[in-house]
């Protein structure tokens, strides 16, 4: 005996609420591999992103925001370190975002991400150890105070960036924060001190 419903009957389901009748229509093959392929990625994803060695989403950032920073490099050419220039390019935006973030994953360790002092000195008041000029700011940064566990960057930051830095770090001195307490003898303020 042969099934005399149409193919539209044969996939109508037993079920009936309210008058309204089920249809049985599975998915696509290629919809239901590609949820069961994306459950399974998830897994390695999440150990390697979350509780492995993957970059998060702020380095990935951070390293993008350096990244640009190391073209926009080319385009200052080398800079010198005299009081104009350094108190200059304090406000050029561009740059200091580039230093931020430099500051960040070089400096931050001590003098922590906003400048006010762990290790190394608050940055952000008018108390300075080894710096008596904004030019001297620059001279610590290339090579260092050994005896007090600054380390020399002379080796990996070039000449131009090392005079960002100094303009980043005066820039960072315009806004006092409380921190770690005052070290060193206080200097007038940097625009008014070249």
């Amino acid at each position: 005996m042969s099934d005399s419903r149409s193919s539209d009957e044969a996939t109508v389901l037993d079920h009936n609420y309210d008058g309204i009748q089920e249809y049985d229509n599975p998915l696509p093959g290629w919809w239901v591999w590609s949820f069961w392929l994306t459950i399974l990625f998830a897994f390695p994803y999440t150990v390697y992103y979350h509780f492995g060695e993957g970059p998060s989403l702020d380095q990935a950032y951070e390293a993008e925001i350096a990244d640009h920073a190391d073209k926009l490099l080319a385009t200052y050419g080398k800079l010198d370190s005299t009081p104009a220039t350094i108190l200059k390019y304090r406000d050029d935006g561009v740059a200091m975002a580039g230093m931020a973030s430099l500051f960040r994953s070089k400096c931050a360790q001590c003098h922590r991400a906003d400048g006010t002092g762990m290790v190394g000195p608050n940055l952000t008041d008018d108390r300075w150890i080894n710096v008596k000029s904004v030019t001297d700011i620059t001279t610590v940064i290339r090579d260092g105070v050994v005896l007090k566990g600054m380390p020399t960057w002379k080796d990996q930051l070039s000449d131009t960036q090392i005079v960002l830095l100094a303009s980043y770090v005066t820039k960072l001195a315009q806004s006092p924060k409380p921190g770690k307490e005052p070290q060193g003898e206080p200097i007038a303020p940097f625009a008014a001190n070249p």
